[in-house]
């Protein structure tokens, strides 16, 4: 899929940052935490998360798919919000493809570990402000 000038220079910017916070919906409205973002893989709308598969944030996924991701890179001075359907995805050729030796100080068993899946959150609308300029994008247009 062709992809504009903005959306490379948000997935480059993206890619440059270590964590963000994903926002789901759950039983007792919306859950923020941590995660780390694999910039490694490169960005084409869709963002992919290790996590245990007996999660809040994977069952809240499976009841309401709305997931935001929130980034920030105080250095450089830019922030990108990222509004997107959330899925849990168990395919263990993928998790192969995308693991990183890192991800062992969190899932020490490693890619085949059944209870590690991903979560692929698949962008609709991506804002970015600060210093990469500011852009909103709809993906699924």
């Amino acid at each position: 899929m062709q992809r504009s000038q903005e959306f490379k220079d948000v997935a480059k910017t993206m890619g440059q940052i270590d964590f963000c916070m994903m926002q789901t919906v759950g039983p007792h409205g919306v859950s923020t935490r941590p995660m780390s973002n694999n910039g490694e893989v490169e960005y084409d709308g869709d963002n992919w998360f290790f996590t245990s598969a007996d999660t809040a944030k994977v069952r809240d996924i499976r009841q309401d798919a709305r997931v935001q991701l929130v980034f920030v890179d105080s250095q450089a001075v830019n922030f990108i919000s990222v509004w997107g359907r959330g899925e849990v995805v168990k395919d263990v050729d993928l998790k192969k493809k995308l693991w990183r030796e890192e991800l062992e100080e969190w899932f020490p068993q490693g890619p085949d570990d059944e209870d590690l899946v991903l979560i692929k959150v698949s962008a609709s609308r991506i804002q970015s402000w600060g210093q990469m300029g500011e852009h909103t994008l709809h993906l699924d247009a």
